[in-house]
């Protein structure tokens, strides 16, 4: 979608600069490199208002969804033009490990909101839905639009219904719909501990999916919002490891979140 808007910036300023007559002479350059910049944020801005109104009627049913491809799409995109806007960039590691052929459950600590952001954008798995907040999908731009692209709710404090979203997400994972991913820490780590305790119940989708797991790692995705936009900030994400899924069937959801647990402990 960020090539999409600096193409329609760049046409938009050759068709202005050649019906004003500004390419006559040297000091037009830097006019049509300013209108360039000036046409990038108008669609830039209007891909927004889109995604606003999009995201409003797509709110309007409090409803779950199964993913849409459209959606899942213009979700990626749009986190992609987050990244873009928050001068960030996600540097990968050991994404060759993660299985292309089967649907997984990812998990990986938590440490900003652009945790999801950086791993919506660059692990390969299509679809791909997350287990989140209710909160969060009532946003005004994203909420609609992750609605449709298929995440899930989840609400820890009603164990009921915290089980319920979980059996729908193994659910998921086993009939081949979608791979998903949790953050198994349940909330953002604000603290100076480097990983809060884990919910084993985040474990359960993968124990009764019996699905290859897939163990990530991020760093610096809490510095982007400080450094925003003056400063780059390059995420790291790394692939710490995918536990097959003969080995997930075997194993208790404790032994599992323990391990996993040590796993990250180790790569951050």
């Amino acid at each position: 979608m960020l090539y999409i808007l600096m193409c329609l910036g760049i046409l938009s300023a050759v068709g202005t600069a050649f019906a004003a007559h500004l390419y006559t002479a040297w000091y037009h350059i830097p006019i049509f490199i300013g209108m360039c910049v000036g046409f990038f944020l108008l669609w830039a801005a209007l891909y927004l208002l889109f995604a606003l109104i999009l995201g409003a009627i797509c709110n309007i049913k409090k409803v779950e969804y199964d993913p849409d491809p459209v959606f899942q799409w213009l979700a990626r995109e749009t986190m992609k033009y987050i990244l873009f806007f928050c001068n960030a960039s996600v540097k990968v590691e050991g994404l060759e490990k993660i299985p292309k052929d089967q649907k997984c459950l990812i998990v990986s600590n938590h440490l900003s909101n652009y945790d999801p952001i950086s791993i919506m954008t660059h692990v390969p798995l299509k679809p791909l839905i997350f287990i989140s907040k209710p909160e969060n999908f009532n946003l005004p731009v994203a909420g609609g639009i992750i609605r449709k692209a298929g995440f899930m709710a989840i609400d820890r404090d009603l164990v009921k219904n915290a089980i319920i979203t979980i059996n729908k997400a193994a659910e998921k994972i086993k009939t081949g719909q979608t791979s998903v991913f949790i953050f198994p820490e349940g909330t953002r780590n604000r603290t100076d501990i480097k990983l809060l305790e884990f919910k084993n119940g985040a474990f359960k989708i993968a124990t009764k999916a019996k699905c290859p797991l897939v163990v990530l790692a991020l760093k610096n995705t809490n510095l982007v919002k400080k450094r925003t936009p003056f400063r780059h900030t390059t995420i790291i994400m790394k692939v710490v490891d995918v536990i097959p899924a003969e080995r997930v069937a075997t194993m208790k959801t404790a032994e599992l979140s323990e391990e996993v647990r040590e796993k990250i402990l180790e790569a951050i």
